[in-house]
């Protein structure tokens, strides 16, 4: 069986005939998948890279992995389409290890804005499936959480000029994770809604270990 997403792959150049580990890339509401796909140079050669584009098309080259939608200044979102693909994906991540010989217990998701929302949810409603995740620019939906048991190092970021998912709103639910006794790393930047070659170097040497 093989996944259903479209995604771009950089292979593992592991030659010691273990499997390798495996990073998955999550892209942003109404980016695509070759966004990501940039850190892949940066990425340990040893682990296999998989970039996901998200099903939903907006425009040519612009995906959704759901619906946003907004009501003069009232933000809402498809909440059981967000529960739909998160779901989705966390039944494919084992698609996803088979299907490109990867280590089931080294697994880590990057995820990049709506990319980073749906990989807190993943991890936290995973079970265990996931070893690391890097979020980058988004936050943490108490709507999409189930907070199961995992030992799942978290590593989140923002920017504090980001105009799009605001540095303080941002900032305030990581206290779902405090209020949980679940512990994470903390970075903020002087940036906007992005990744800047300070936040890339920050992350690069949190997870050079925890492959």
């Amino acid at each position: 069986m093989k996944t259903s997403f479209f995604y771009l792959y950089r292979k593992s150049k592991n030659i010691d005939g273990n499997k390798s580990p495996l990073v998955l890339l999550l892209h942003g509401f109404g980016s695509n998948e070759k966004d990501l796909f940039s850190f892949a140079q940066f990425i340990n050669i040893n682990a296999a890279v998989v970039s996901l584009r998200a099903p939903i098309e907006l425009f040519p080259n612009s995906y959704a992995w759901y619906n946003i939608y907004y009501s003069s200044s009232v933000k809402s979102y498809d909440l059981n389409a967000a529960k739909d693909i998160r779901d989705k994906i966390i039944k494919e991540l084992d698609i996803l290890i088979k299907e490109f010989n990867c280590d089931s217990e080294r697994v880590t998701i990057i995820g990049f804005s709506q990319g980073a929302i749906l990989g807190h949810s993943i991890v936290q409603c995973s079970g265990g499936k996931v070893k690391n995740l890097i979020a980058l620019s988004g936050y943490v939906d108490k709507n999409l959480i189930l907070f199961k048991s995992n030992n799942t190092s978290l590593y989140i970021s923002h920017g504090i000029n980001d105009e799009i998912i605001p540095f303080k709103e941002s900032y305030d639910t990581n206290k779902l994770y405090d209020e949980n006794n679940i512990k994470y790393h903390f970075e903020s930047f002087e940036e906007g809604h992005g990744v800047n070659s300070e936040n890339l170097e920050s992350f690069l040497k949190w997870l050079e270990d925890k492959y």
